[in-house]
């Protein structure tokens, strides 16, 4: 898997999602710019990139932005969660901030 580590301004090689997930625990954000809009199940949110972060080893949180205007929403995610809601492969292109 190919991303873009925008600090180092070089594009790195890594093995998955699971590699992406140390990175969060490392320090860093993933910033999952997505091929189409999504939205959540009420129709309240609406988004094209989610920004991922670790706060401990366990607990990640998810910001959104919408055609580059950052959304005030955040959604909290236990390290069990990522199964079903961190989806680095739906991503038109993953960068490491």
């Amino acid at each position: 898997m190919k991303i873009y580590d925008t600090v180092k301004k070089e594009e790195l090689e890594i093995g998955g999602t699971k590699d992406l997930i140390q990175l969060m625990i490392d320090g860093r954000q993933v910033d999952l710019i997505l091929k189409e809009k999504k939205s959540d199940a009420d129709g309240y949110l609406t988004w094209d990139e989610e920004h991922w972060s670790s706060i401990t080893n366990k607990k990640f949180i998810r910001t959104y932005t919408l055609a580059g205007k950052n959304l005030s929403e955040s959604t909290g995610h236990n390290i069990y969660d990522l199964e079903n809601e961190f989806k680095p492969d739906e991503a038109a292109k993953i960068q490491l901030s």
